[in-house]
């Protein structure tokens, strides 16, 4: 653990496929570099659209315009807008590569993914013996549980974690945080409807999340852990803000960071406000061996990310949020209405090629390529 003993727990709630300007067109009037004037977008929506590699693509490079709407926030999703402004709303949070779901999952685990592109459900699911955040809590004698989705995923697509009991069906996660049951390292996912995937009606993805916060607050374990809340790529909807180009796949086109995806970090000692430093979801799994005293992973990408424990203090008590299904009141705007923050600068002067995926034991796989694009190689 850290040096600040206070925390016993985190816990890594993944849902799906929304940007930060489509989700948090609230957070406006307190200063956030968001969007606020776009259509507002009916709940549920009618489609997924197109959010894969190709897509993204097209999008950079101004050849197909992203879905330009805006859920109300405060309407539709109230206890995120809650969350958001008590808690730590990383303002410049971003999906680590720029495509769709399963590289990103992947990232938010153990940093790498060997592939662009989600696995065909036709063929039998993928096994890599990556490094995972899990597997190194497990080498440490660290106590860890991934409530998953149906089939395990993504955690069952790591070799180390592949048939754990540590492996739970997600519907025992509300019922184990109410009992105190959970262990020192948690990740979450749903399924559809919960993960709030389009076409699913993002109010029952808000209150399941809603539902097992508030299982951790009723045992107790609201001041002692940090959950770290995030959405694994962008969907589809369109975001304002350009990202920093990081890595490039080997056609040129920028990989990371993908677009900006919202990250809430919350919790009894997590200090509050809009943090405007560019993170992305490696830092996520960095952030979490930071809390958990964890050695270095053995993946770069997460072993050089600063993370985010310096939003944890010790002298910090937040009050609990609202009881579950209990009327949320928002904290009032200031007035005047703050400016947004500048852009930070970008993390690195120029972007590296994607390096080889490390395998444990010391062996590697090619960098993933198996989207190819039509352009110009750098």
């Amino acid at each position: 653990m850290t040096d600040n003993n206070r925390v016993k727990r985190v816990v890594v709630m993944v849902q799906e496929n929304h940007t930060t300007d489509n989700y948090f067109r609230t957070l406006a009037p307190y200063g956030a570099d968001v969007a606020s004037d776009w259509p507002v977008q009916p709940n549920p929506p009618s489609a997924d659209q197109p959010h894969d590699r190709h897509a993204y693509y097209r999008w950079l490079t101004g050849q197909h315009k992203a879905t330009r709407t805006q859920f109300d926030t405060a309407t539709t999703l109230p206890f995120y807008a809650y969350l958001a402004l008590t808690g730590a709303f990383l303002e410049n949070h971003c999906s680590g590569f720029g495509t769709n779901s399963t590289p990103n999952h992947l990232l938010l685990v153990g940093g790498q993914s060997p592939t662009l592109r989600n696995p065909s459900r036709a063929q039998p699911p993928p096994l890599w013996d990556m490094p995972s955040v899990p597997g190194l809590a497990d080498a440490a004698g660290i106590g860890w549980a991934c409530y998953t989705g149906s089939s395990n995923y993504p955690a069952g697509f790591y070799q180390q974690l592949n048939g754990s009991e540590n492996l739970i069906p997600n519907s025992h996660f509300v019922a184990d945080a109410a009992t105190g049951k959970l262990p020192p390292l948690v990740y979450l996912w749903h399924d559809s409807p919960e993960d709030e995937h389009p076409t699913a009606d993002v109010t029952i993805g808000m209150n399941k999340v809603w539902e097992s916060v508030d299982a951790v607050v009723t045992s107790g374990g609201w001041d002692e852990t940090v959950f770290l809340l995030t959405w694994d790529d962008w969907g589809g909807w369109d975001d304002h803000v350009a990202t920093p180009n990081v890595e490039h796949t080997p056609d040129g086109v920028q990989l990371a960071y993908g677009p900006r995806v919202p990250l809430i970090m919350f919790g009894g000692p997590v200090k509050p406000g809009i943090d405007s430093r560019w993170s992305n979801h490696t830092g996520i799994p960095r952030t979490v061996m930071q809390l958990l005293g964890l050695p270095k992973l053995g993946v770069d990408r997460v072993d050089n990310d600063p993370g985010l424990v310096d939003l944890v203090d010790p002298a910090v008590h937040n009050p609990a949020p609202p009881a579950y299904g209990s009327h949320i009141n928002l904290p009032a705007p200031p007035q005047p209405a703050p400016a947004p923050k500048p852009l930070p600068a970008p993390p690195v002067l120029s972007s590296s090629p994607v390096p080889p995926v490390v395998l444990r034991g010391g062996g590697s796989l090619p960098p993933p390529n198996d989207v190819p694009l039509t352009t110009t190689k750098p």
